[in-house]
């Protein structure tokens, strides 16, 4: 095998691998958002998608979905912080308790997008295998006869 077909096998089984991630994340993403009941309208677990894209030589994946749902989780992050050093000092020294309402988990983004990573590249590092080469060479070859016979 050359070093052009070595080239385009390899770019094969990683866009191949990042399309099942971009369909893994994509359900993880909308398992979340149901598990949490971040759901309203439907219309941002409705727009969670994914593609893929070849930049030069080096293939990629962009997930997207509607920002208002990447915001709330930042926003909660934010209130989450804000809250964590303030004390009302009436009520300590009163022995008041306060009527806290427990807060909305709102992570579904980043635990599943960075935790989703270590899945990819150890898929992307152990999933090659001469099975895999196999199969990988006979999608090539049918399409260059594909290509072939179109020209023809």
């Amino acid at each position: 095998m050359d070093d052009t077909e070595n080239r385009e096998l390899k770019l094969l089984f990683i866009q191949e691998e990042l399309s099942q991630h971009g369909e893994w994340l994509c359900d993880e993403f909308t398992a979340a958002l149901e598990k949490q009941k971040l759901i309203e309208s439907g219309d941002l677990e409705g727009s969670v998608n994914y593609s893929g894209f070849t930049s030069g030589d080096d293939p990629g994946l962009k997930v997207s979905f509607l920002t208002y749902g990447r915001a709330f989780e930042i926003a909660g992050a934010r209130a989450k912080n804000k809250n964590q050093w303030s004390t009302d000092t009436n009520r300590a020294v009163w022995g008041i308790k306060e009527n806290r309402v427990k807060k909305k988990n709102t992570r579904w983004y980043a635990r599943n997008m960075y935790g989703g990573l270590n899945r990819l590249i150890s898929r992307i590092m152990y999933g090659l295998s001469e099975v895999e080469i196999e199969r990988l060479k006979g999608i090539i070859a049918e399409r260059k006869m594909s290509l072939n016979n179109g020209e023809s």
